[in-house]
């Protein structure tokens, strides 16, 4: 089985977001694009960055390495999929980052609470 992870395109990593990416929208729209061109992943899923209350991963005086100005906070627009990134393909979500720094998606869990590697091993993904 194979499956497409998309990783982390929320408005706060793109144009006008607080922690803003140069082509982060253009991105978006190149991800709609080749998902609506590539048929053949049998599931799709993203990872969120996701704040509730991450402690010192945010700061006033950000290093950029270990500290960020706050960003992808819970509740807000920022932490939502730009708009530009169609979500209709996406099978399930993995949020990292609630309590605590996180950079890769398998920190992350589903609505459920199941992490991603769990959930990619129990529907027999290999690819």
């Amino acid at each position: 089985m194979r499956a497409l992870i998309i990783v982390d395109v929320p408005n706060d990593f793109c144009e006008g977001g607080s922690l803003a990416v140069t082509g982060g929208a253009a991105l978006a729209r190149a991800i709609s694009d080749y998902l609506a061109e590539a048929a053949d992943y049998h599931h799709v899923v993203a990872t969120k960055d996701f704040h509730i209350d991450p402690g010192d991963h945010f700061s006033g005086t950000p290093d950029y390495s270990s500290s960020w100005p706050p960003h992808c906070v819970s509740g807000t627009p920022g932490a939502d999929f730009h708009p530009s990134l169609d979500t209709s393909a996406i099978e399930a979500v993995f949020y990292k980052g609630a309590y605590t720094g996180a950079y890769s998606g398998f920190e992350g869990v589903d609505e459920n609470g199941t992490p991603l590697l769990n959930w990619l091993r129990q529907r027999g993904v290999d690819e």
